[in-house]
């Protein structure tokens, strides 16, 4: 048994998944393990899932994946040695399946914490695979382990408590249940603008509020293709935020620890009103150095970041992994002069670049295996139509030049003609803009496609969907004309987001041209005599305030017009596009989740394709 005067060193790690990746999950993992125990770290949390993957989707319902995911825990079980690990899976058992937190030492599995609080809004499905921890704990067969909600374990003279993601956030969390010296959370919890101060509120005031150590282990990168993880590993002890993993890092994993001493934590738990834990789990002592208090791994100096920050990121991040994940060998945009092709540029430049500048030289090329020696790229291509200016064009090259991608022009007026000659054979009239706007603009728009896909599958490149989340909203784009595309980096953002974002990131990465794109008039310049999208749609602000009312706050038709007394002409508009274009949002590229809400079709925005909503 551990002395009272020893020193307890706590550690939390951020790890990288693919679904379904049994041997590289579990690889990954024992390797924060054995990096884990070469630190000298006591006891380890690990994200929730880490060992399947969060996002299996309907492979939860096989049953094979859970069995796959008992066979990676007993490989990771026999690795773990003179440590307590908490790692988590998709538990299989009795005809059910739980999302399992399962405790480890000494080669041994000591008991299984499972999830009771199933999110089941937005992007999160979870009541569909899993069943929620009843009240009774019963016993997994296999390991002889007991498993249960708010399973007190016992190590030493202290108390461990677990908390899987949601439970933590709900009234009865487990840590209401009895008294805890040490807490240790699991999180599959993606990424969105604000959201990591309102994690850091959880991690602390709880550290304060249960007079205990709190460590907080996320997942890290772009899992399966749309959420994107911020890897956040966090302790806290007594309301102190005391070690805080890198955020957004392009590595496998992020490993922080802190010391505590055992005498300390155990006076704090006695400040609680709580009950010391009867039925508790007791975990194997090993023997346990006495140590000087050393530095955390990673002191926590929590700075203001900017949301765009984040938010940049977050995304380039998601590119990177996607890039790879993919084996793509480069990105290409068609590059308009516009903001949101601008945006796409800048964001898939930056990924590479940040993945080059960040990553080992031994790492970079292991991810890049399938590429030989070559490097990715960017690729844009500016096309132009009869309705193309000089001003976007050089806006466009100005900005690839910027940002040192190559560049090119192609002229596609002939082609666009071409088409237009044979329908007007077909009709028997001529063409005009009075009579024929929409088809002839969305001719373009389709026209600008096939050759740009050419390139892509030419390159085994990925081709970026340039479409915000405002145009989603509206169906403002046309089906395979501008919505084509492997992948959509900024499917997530509101337009009238991005333009703030784009100020900022000019003035952060010196980038006047990408300022001066931001300030310009947003046009599709799709038609004749000059053409803005606003003036098509309505305000972009007033467009996104609408969105937020009917997709994240859920409120009715009857609340916007009451609302928006004085748009009333707005709402109307507004309501009938979103309610015709959940088609277009069906055939939509995987976007990225990076806010409150989005307009996934297949995620947290599955809207009938007909309706009478008005």
């Amino acid at each position: 048994m551990h002395s009272s005067t020893s020193v307890i060193r706590v550690g939390a790690a951020s790890l990288r998944t693919t679904p379904l990746d049994w041997k590289g999950n579990r690889e990954r993992i024992v390797s924060l393990i054995h990096e884990a125990a070469s630190k000298g770290v006591d006891i380890l949390v690990l994200p929730e899932l880490a060992i399947s993957g969060y996002e299996c989707g309907d492979f939860f319902w096989h049953p094979w994946v859970a069995d796959a995911a008992w066979e990676s825990l007993e490989i990771i079980v026999s690795e773990v040695k003179d440590m307590v690990v908490a790692v988590g899976l998709p538990l299989g058992v009795y005809g059910k399946l739980y999302n399992a937190a399962a405790i480890v030492s000494n080669r041994k599995i000591w008991g299984f914490s499972l999830k009771r609080y199933l999110p089941k809004e937005g992007v999160f499905y979870e009541p569909r695979w899993f069943s929620p921890a009843s009240k009774r704990r019963f016993i997994e067969p296999r390991s002889g382990a007991p498993a249960g909600y708010a399973l007190p374990f016992q190590w030493g003279n202290l108390f461990l408590t677990i908390e899987i993601c949601e439970d933590a956030w709900q009234a009865r969390r487990p840590l209401t249940y009895h008294q805890t010296h040490i807490a240790l959370s699991l999180n599959a919890s993606p990424f969105e603008m604000h959201k990591s101060a309102r994690r850091h509120r959880l991690v602390t005031e709880s550290s304060y509020r249960y007079r205990c150590v709190y460590a907080y282990a996320n997942l890290l990168g772009n899992e399966a293709g749309k959420l994107l993880y911020d890897g956040e590993a966090l302790i806290a002890f007594h309301g102190t935020l005391v070690a805080e993993a890198e955020r957004f890092s392009y590595e496998d994993g992020q490993l922080v620890w802190a010391d505590f001493p055992e005498e300390a934590l155990q006076a704090l738990s006695r400040q609680t009103r709580l009950p010391v834990p009867k039925e508790r789990v007791l975990l194997p002592n090993f023997s346990k150095k006495l140590m000087s208090l050393p530095s955390p791994s990673r002191t926590a100096s929590r700075k203001t970041s900017s949301v765009w920050w984040e938010l940049t990121e977050a995304v380039a991040m998601g590119l990177w992994d996607y890039l790879w994940k993919s084996r793509s060998r480069g990105f290409v945009v068609s590059l308009s002069g516009g903001l949101d092709s601008a945006a796409c540029a800048f964001l898939a430049k930056y990924a590479l670049r940040r993945a080059k500048e960040t990553l080992s030289p031994q790492t970079y090329r292991r991810r890049l295996a399938y590429m030989g020696d070559a490097e990715p790229q960017v690729y844009a291509f500016y096309q132009a139509t009869a309705q193309s200016s000089q001003a976007t064009y050089e806006r466009a090259r100005a900005i690839a030049q910027a940002l040192d991608i190559p560049f090119f022009r192609w002229d596609i007026q002939p082609i666009v003609e071409a088409y237009e000659r044979l329908v007007e054979g077909w009709m028997g009239r001529p063409l005009s803009w009075t009579t024929d706007d929409i088809a002839r603009q969305n001719l373009q728009a389709r026209v600008r496609v096939p050759g740009i896909w050419m390139v892509a599958n030419l390159l085994g490149a990925l081709l970026l969907t340039t479409s915000n989340r405002s145009e989603l909203s509206v169906g403002y784009s046309t089906m395979d004309g501008d919505s084509a595309g492997g992948v959509a980096p900024i499917a997530g953002i509101a337009k009238a987001d991005l333009k703030e974002w784009a100020l900022w990131a000019a003035e952060t990465f010196r980038l006047p041209e990408l300022k001066l794109i931001a300030e310009a008039v947003p046009t599709a310049e799709l038609r004749p005599g000059g053409q803005a999208d606003e003036e098509d749609l309505m305000p972009y602000p007033l467009l996104n305030a609408l969105e937020k009312k009917i997709v994240q706050e859920h409120l009715s038709p009857k609340h916007l017009y009451d609302s928006f007394s004085e748009h009333e002409h707005y709402v109307e508009k507004f309501l009938r596009l979103f309610r015709t274009s959940q088609w277009k949002r069906e055939r939509a590229a995987p976007g990225f989740h990076v806010d409150g809400h989005d307009m996934e079709a297949r995620g947290g925005a599955r809207f009938p394709i007909f309706s009478l909503l008005e």
